[in-house]
C-alpha cells in the first residue's frame, strides 16, 4: 500500500519530504556525535538533488540548468586569455615584473 502511496504526486512529494528531514537530523546526529557510519560530505545534500530532480520534472527549464551545472563543474578553468602572459611573480626572487601591452 506504501508504494501505490509514493507512485501519486502528492506520496513523492511527502515521501522526499520525509526523507529531506531524516537526512538533516542524520546530518545533526553526525555533527553532534560523529556517527562512525556516516562519512564527512562535500557538495550538496542527497534530499537536496532529490527535491532538484523532482523540481526538473515539472519545470523543463530547470533540466537545462542543472546539465550546465553539472558540465561547468567538469571543465576546467584556465584564468588566461590565450595571451602570453604580461605579468610574471617570482616569489624566490622577490620580483614582479609588468610588461606593457603592444597597440
Amino acid at each position: 500500500m506504501a508504494l501505490v502511496a509514493f507512485m501519486s504526486i502528492p506520496g513523492l512529494v511527502l515521501g522526499l519530504v520525509a526523507f529531506a528531514v531524516l537526512d538533516h537530523l542524520g546530518w545533526w546526529a553526525h555533527r553532534r556525535f560523529r556517527l562512525p557510519w556516516r562519512r564527512d560530505e562535500v557538495g550538496r545534500p542527497v534530499s537536496a538533488i532529490a527535491v532538484g530532480e523532482l523540481d526538473a520534472f515539472f519545470h523543463g527549464t530547470h533540466r537545462n540548468q542543472q546539465d550546465q551545472r553539472a558540465s561547468s563543474l567538469m571543465m576546467r578553468d584556465d584564468e588566461t586569455d590565450g595571451a602570453p602572459p604580461r605579468t610574471r611573480i617570482d616569489l624566490d626572487s622577490g620580483t614582479a615584473t609588468v610588461r606593457r601591452p603592444l597597440d
